[in-house]
């Protein structure tokens, strides 16, 4: 499989994931330990708020949710480099535009990092 195809793979076990509040198929998207969640929220005063979290943070808040199966998630862009680092967006449900550094981790692409921001 192609890293590209691998990639995509990730991402869509982090939305599917968030959809359907899995802890399992989040904790395979994201290096858990290492990953960081940073982003703009809109705060109501015509600005935005800026939130930094801990991915393991994050993924115990998005895995007591409810699950939203109706959510819509597509990739806009995929870029990779050297096998062993790529970027990607997202666009999140029309609602929030993600951006995405991944890692090959021990053979497999994980999110490192992720930063939004709220449309």
């Amino acid at each position: 499989m192609s890293n590209y195809d691998e990639i995509k793979i990730t991402i869509f076990k982090y939305f599917d994931g968030l959809c359907k509040a899995d802890r399992g198929m989040l904790e395979e998207a994201f290096a858990v330990d290492a990953g960081h969640m940073k982003g703009y929220l809109k705060n109501g005063e015509d600005g935005y708020d800026m939130s930094v979290r801990p991915m393991n943070e994050v993924i115990d808040d998005w895995a007591s949710r409810d699950p939203a199966p109706d959510m819509k998630g597509k990739i806009i862009s995929i870029n990779i480099f050297d096998d062993v680092a790529a970027t990607a967006l997202f666009d999140f449900n029309g609602i929030f535009t993600d951006a995405f550094q991944l890692a090959k981790v021990s053979g497999q692409w994980k999110i490192v990092n992720k930063f939004y921001i709220n449309r």
